[in-house]
């Protein structure tokens, strides 16, 4: 009985020191759990970004000072704070289910280059490792059973901003500001489902001498890029934006704004976006000449039509064609539209507006040169009303 009794302290001994040990590496876990999982990520994220701090929760982490480089050394993505919070019941479903993402102050440099691809942000996984590696992951995943989606539920973004570098449509790259970006985004699955995800968004363009305003929302089906969305702009300065609609014959604009509301449509990489602008407070700078114009349209038929209209020109459009297109591109199709939309309002028609806004150079102007004499008609129109 006494070797028995002995036996069942050292028992007992070893299951406490035993259990002291696990209390006491739990403890470190928790500890150093944030600085292991830092770590962790960055190494998986790459040499450019970095991290805060990590605290980790039951249910959520909290990530903080998130920031990428760029290939130039320029920060091209920070953000704040990331507050991921998920819902473990969806693994009994096998399903990775995000009930709620938020993303405070979230910062964000972008930059297309002449040819139209995007040059910045770049993210890792982008290279030829990249794509040896993710079709050896596509040979091996064929023969076994696919990885379950991950649902998010909500994204909320809070105060965020975008810089966007445009190098391919207008004649002079031009940076355009989004600021106080407030967005939501709901159901969301990846990989794409075609199941509609909605999202609504509101934000301000600080440009020129006014702060415009942007409203949106709509959905999408993100598998086959299906979308719906309405979009509004009040108080846009035009003359910021002269690079995408200046020609060599334009007149300086020294004040101009811009409302606009759009209802698009995309199927099957088909745009349809019928819309109406109004173009308000122009005022142009000194030295008027009759060869002078805005958006392809003689400025003195312009000024002529402000002076009876109350200051705006009304015009209603229709963007359309093929994103697939290589020669279709939505912002120069929009100044082509509004420039038809302008001659048509004043009363005045030609089979090509001009190279101030087409940028068809010498063969564009032998074109405008077969509608001289409907220009001539439009000003005795317009000064005979």
């Amino acid at each position: 009985m006494a070797v028995k009794g002995k036996g069942f302290k050292v028992t007992l001994i070893c299951s406490a020191v035993v259990l002291c040990l696990a209390l006491v590496a739990v403890a470190l876990l928790v500890k150093y759990a944030n600085v292991i999982a830092k770590s962790g990520i960055e190494k998986a994220l790459g040499k450019d970004f970095s991290i805060g701090s990590i605290e980790l929760k039951w249910g959520s982490v909290r990530v903080r000072d998130v920031a990428m480089k760029g290939a130039s050394g320029r920060e091209v993505i920070k953000v704040e704070n990331l507050v991921v919070r998920a819902d473990f019941m969806g693994l009994l479903r096998k399903k990775y289910i995000i009930s709620s993402v938020l993303v405070e102050k979230p910062c964000m440099y972008v930059e297309v280059d002449r040819k139209g691809d995007l040059v910045s942000p770049v993210f890792p996984g982008k290279g030829e490792g990249a794509g040896k590696a993710r079709k050896k992951t596509e040979d091996t995943g064929r023969s076994e059973e696919r990885q379950p989606p991950v649902i998010l539920k909500k994204i909320v973004i809070v105060n965020g901003s975008v810089d966007y570098l445009d190098r391919k449509s207008p004649r002079v790259p031009v940076t355009t500001k989004m600021r106080n970006i407030n967005a939501e985004v709901r159901n969301l699955t990846v990989p794409f489902t075609d199941d509609p995800t909605q999202y609504t968004l509101k934000a301000t363009v600080p440009e020129g001498k006014s702060t415009a305003s942007v409203r949106s929302e709509g959905r999408i089906r993100l598998l086959s890029k299906d979308m719906e969305c309405t979009a509004a702009v009040r108080e846009l300065d035009i003359t910021h934006f002269k690079p995408y609609y200046e020609g060599s014959r334009s007149i300086n604009i020294t004040r101009g704004l811009l409302d606009l509301d759009v209802r698009a449509k995309i199927v099957s990489r088909r745009i349809h976006a019928p819309g109406k602008a109004v173009l308000k407070g122009l005022e142009f700078g000194s030295g008027t000449g009759l060869g002078d114009r805005f958006m392809g349209v003689p400025v003195t038929l312009v000024a002529a039509f402000l002076k009876k209209s109350g200051d705006q020109i009304p015009v209603d459009f229709v963007i359309s064609g093929d994103l697939d297109n290589p020669r279709f591109n939505i912002s120069e199709d929009f100044v082509k539209r509004l420039s038809f939309g302008i001659a048509e309002k004043l009363g005045f028609s030609v089979k090509d507006i001009g190279e101030s806004v087409f940028g068809l150079g010498a063969e564009g102007t032998k074109k405008v040169g077969e509608g001289i004499g409907s220009i001539g008609e439009g000003i005795k129109k317009i000064f005979k009303k």
